[in-house]
């Protein structure tokens, strides 16, 4: 999941987080490798403060209090299995980070300004390797190839609002125009169709594809590569519940927020392995493959401001 958005991007960490479909095209000009903050302020984090965690870009003004390792995820847009080197400390440092982003960058220069960032404060400096590195097949658990009774066939309903949404982005995108984006449901409303709900121990979705599943929401929980092998390419709307690794979560920032408890985990609740068995029908293998890693060669704590 990447953290974009239109108009303003908010990440705030709560135990449950709610991922809109990933399925509107990039739009407006390619970003310049070099666009950077035009000022950006890093101050010591108050940690008697009781203020949320939160990584906020509107386009006047960049606001981050989340741990370092957050900020470099979203730079590098990689999850942990794809990114080596990264010391210890990234994801128990944080920072007051204020910046100004240059004047009409678009939502989607985020990851090269936070790049730029991290290169000029954090002395960041990495190569990309390809490694031979064990991954996961998710393939049909069943030799009749028969599903699991949490994972339905998305409605032809679901799927007509999907391709209207896809129409819509699409249509903005060759206008030059941010693409509209559906509202966010609530932490305790039904999943959407379109979306996907993480917090530990459930992932829950509506109108996805099992290699969207495999290669956004698995692998993350795993914390290795999951191709798709099922060969089916239809939609799906799936509840999974399982017992989740204590204080993980799926998506790009892979931690639940300091002072904030993880979800009460039921101890009789299956393992990730057997879960997608039981309930979707579904197994990983092991396997090995080629795997695009960021090497970290160097990465400081900065100076402070």
């Amino acid at each position: 999941m990447r953290l974009q958005s239109a108009a303003v991007l908010v990440i705030a960490i709560v135990p449950v987080v709610a991922a809109a479909q990933q399925f509107l095209p990039n739009f407006g000009p390619p970003v310049d490798p070099n666009t950077r903050f035009e000022v950006a302020a890093i101050k010591a984090f108050d940690e008697a403060s009781s203020g949320q965690v939160l990584m906020r870009m509107t386009p006047a003004k960049f606001e981050s209090s989340v741990p370092v390792g957050a900020l470099l995820r979203q730079a590098l847009q990689k999850p942990d299995y794809q990114i080596v080197g990264a010391p210890g400390w990234m994801d128990t440092q944080r920072y007051s980070i204020t910046a100004k982003p240059p004047e009409g960058a678009p939502p989607t220069a985020i990851s090269v300004l936070l790049v730029n960032l991290l290169k000029d404060r954090f002395q960041l400096a990495t190569h990309l390797e390809t490694r031979e590195q064990p991954i996961y097949h998710l393939v049909l658990a069943r030799a009749d190839g028969r599903l699991g009774p949490d994972l339905k066939a998305t409605s032809a309903e679901c799927q007509a609002t999907l391709a209207e949404r896809i129409a819509a982005a699409t249509a903005s995108a060759g206008r030059g125009a941010p693409p509209p984006l559906p509202p966010m449901p609530g932490p305790n409303d039904p999943v959407p169709c379109g979306f996907v709900r993480i917090p530990p121990g459930l992932v829950a979705g509506s109108g996805r594809t099992l290699a969207e599943l495999a290669r956004g929401t698995l692998s993350d929980l795993i914390g290795r590569p999951v191709i798709d092998k099922t060969g089916l390419t239809g939609m799906y709307d799936f509840t999974l519940k399982y017992s989740p690794e204590l204080g993980r979560v799926a998506g790009p920032l892979g931690f639940l927020s300091p002072g904030v408890p993880p979800a009460p985990i039921d101890p009789d609740a299956p393992s990730l392995f057997t879960a997608l068995q039981e309930q979707f029908g579904l197994k990983l293998e092991n396997a090995r493959g080629p795997v695009e890693v960021v090497v970290i060669d160097r990465f400081e704590k900065p100076t402070l401001d």
